[in-house]
């Protein structure tokens, strides 16, 4: 199944540059994010969504990038700093008092699975519904 998220620059900030808000089915699924792509993967992986990924911005007539698959582009993120990058890299979850609240209640459809205390959460994602 194809998956479509629509992306939209916020702010610039700091040493990452642009952030951006990721929308998925009418609502926001990342609010901010200097890294859309591999972060969308890992929030849609967590609520079970699998699958193929186009990345579109508003007001274009095509995409600007195709995932072939969600659930292989979850494992990667970017690395850039003052040293290196930028480059893909596998991605490492967080420490878990950095990931509480990973999933919010506020996004329409519910989390892929919940969690026990052994296990691995993923990453903290900030949602709001959408206006």
């Amino acid at each position: 199944m194809t998956h479509q998220i629509y992306i939209a620059p916020t702010s610039i900030r700091g040493e990452r540059g642009q952030y951006y808000r990721v929308h998925y089915q009418g609502a926001v699924l990342i609010d901010g994010t200097w890294n859309p792509e591999l972060e969308t993967c890992r929030a849609l992986l967590a609520r079970g969504i699998v699958g193929r990924l186009e990345v579109w911005r508003f007001g274009k007539s095509h995409a600007d990038m195709v995932v072939p698959d969600i659930a292989k582009a979850a494992k990667w993120t970017i690395e850039e700093n003052g040293k290196v990058g930028p480059r893909f890299m596998r991605w490492k979850s967080q420490p878990e008092h950095l990931a509480q609240n990973a999933v919010s209640s506020s996004v329409p459809f519910p989390p892929a699975a919940v969690l026990g205390s052994g296990d691995h959460p993923p990453p903290k994602i900030e949602t709001e519904p959408a206006e």
